[in-house]
């Protein structure tokens, strides 16, 4: 009874150091469930390897142009994923800035692996939230971009390199996001070196 108890135990804290690090990979933006599937089978030896295959450098997947550019104004990014608070961030990004803006751009993030080959749909999916997004501004947002990544850094690279004024973000995203992926909100206030703007759950009076 002793032994099964050992190798119950040992077969617990394998599985475990492949969920833990399954998770550790999905906080840097691979998402692929495959990881999960390995992660239980390979247990620690996915811990050794997984640092070598981890990317670390977040970059574009697509962009399209949706609307006209200001110059003289602010360069906005708006980070989008479908949920009630992004739509807030999109609405206070257009109704309080878009006069103003010379560039408001729409961006969604999604994970290293579904870049690769789109597994899951999320591009796919990505790029018609962003094409709903560039639609309810009504002609405010200048472009949508499709991101790969950890979404916090995703955002702030991108706001970095395309020199961006201001972000704004949703407090919180879709479904278990903040539980496993973290708070990017959060992340960008505390990391970022780009001015963050974090808008709440309400959206605009015709949508309740």
């Amino acid at each position: 009874m002793r032994d099964l108890t050992l190798v119950l135990i040992a077969v617990g804290a394998w599985i475990a150091i492949g969920f833990l690090t399954a998770w550790w990979m999905a906080r840097r933006g691979h998402r692929h469930p495959s990881w999960l599937f390995m992660g239980a089978v390979f247990g620690p030896v996915l811990a050794l390897v997984a640092p070598m295959r981890v990317l670390r450098h977040p970059r574009r997947l697509a962009r399209t142009e949706t609307g006209p550019r200001r110059p003289g104004g602010l360069r906005v990014l708006v980070g989008v994923d479908g949920s009630a608070e992004s739509l807030a961030a999109l609405d206070l990004a257009t109704g309080l800035l878009g006069p103003y803006t010379e560039s408001l751009v729409a961006a969604e993030v999604v994970g290293y692996d579904a870049a690769e080959d789109d597994w899951d749909g999320s591009t796919v999916a990505a790029k018609s939230r962003l094409n709903s997004a560039a639609e309810r501004s009504g002609g405010r947002v200048a472009s949508c971009e499709v991101l790969a990544g950890p979404p916090a850094q995703a955002l702030a690279r991108y706001a970095h390199e395309q020199r961006i004024d201001l972000i704004i973000v949703g407090r919180h995203g879709r479904g278990l996001s903040k539980r496993l992926l973290g708070n990017v909100a959060q992340e960008l206030v505390r990391e970022g070196t780009v001015p963050v703007l974090v808008a709440g759950g309400r959206q605009n009076p015709s949508d309740r």
